[in-house]
């Protein structure tokens, strides 16, 4: 049973490199609680303020958190003690130092079109999809054959191009909140069979 509450009251204001929870963050947090996490190696790709890899903790996976930014991943090893959670940590940009292959992969990535990354935490580049693209052209090498991702992407970052661009993996929304200029997606990403 996971205590959202208890979590995000243990994380505190992260530090002002960190992202905060918002609502992209609690939109991922719905579409993780319809899932079975018990077992699960589960990996979460640019955990900011560690609230998602926490709450798969609380859920039963073994997580690993990885972040390019010291300050989340000593807020993220803090809160995980307090709360009395396992986890391991990684110093990362996206799967730069990551070896190995996962079961779940969570990526909230920064999506916000920009002409340059002035704010890692929320500058996606051109249309929002740098990292998006650098995370999905790379995600069939760490995702186990039956494992899956959740990926939130924005209405700015145009998903069906998303989509069309990686023909090797299948895309399914799984969840949507629409705000005032744009909808937010989390879409569930698998590897696809290319030979069928």
């Amino acid at each position: 049973m996971t205590n959202i509450h208890e979590i995000l009251k243990t994380i505190g204001k992260p530090p002002a490199e960190v992202y905060a929870p918002s609502e992209d963050t609690f939109l991922m947090i719905d579409a993780l609680s319809a899932l079975s996490l018990r077992e699960k190696e589960a990996l979460d790709l640019g955990t900011g303020s560690a609230v998602l890899g926490l709450i798969c903790a609380q859920m039963g996976a073994r997580v690993t958190l990885v972040d390019i930014e010291d300050s989340a991943l000593r807020n993220a090893e803090a809160a995980a003690r307090k709360l009395n959670l396992t986890i391991k940590t990684a110093k990362s940009d996206i799967f730069s130092n990551i070896t190995g292959r996962f079961d779940v992969v969570l990526f909230n990535p920064p999506y916000l079109p920009s002409n340059e990354i002035k704010d890692r935490a929320v500058d996606g580049g051109i249309r929002g999809r740098e990292l998006i693209d650098r995370f999905l052209k790379e995600l069939p090498l760490h995702l186990n054959e039956n494992g899956f991702a959740l990926l939130l992407v924005s209405s700015l970052n145009e998903p069906h191009l998303i989509i069309d661009d990686h023909p090797n993996l299948s895309f399914t929304v799984i969840a949507t909140k629409k705000l005032f200029f744009e909808e937010l997606q989390v879409l569930l990403c698998k590897l696809r069979n290319l030979t069928s």
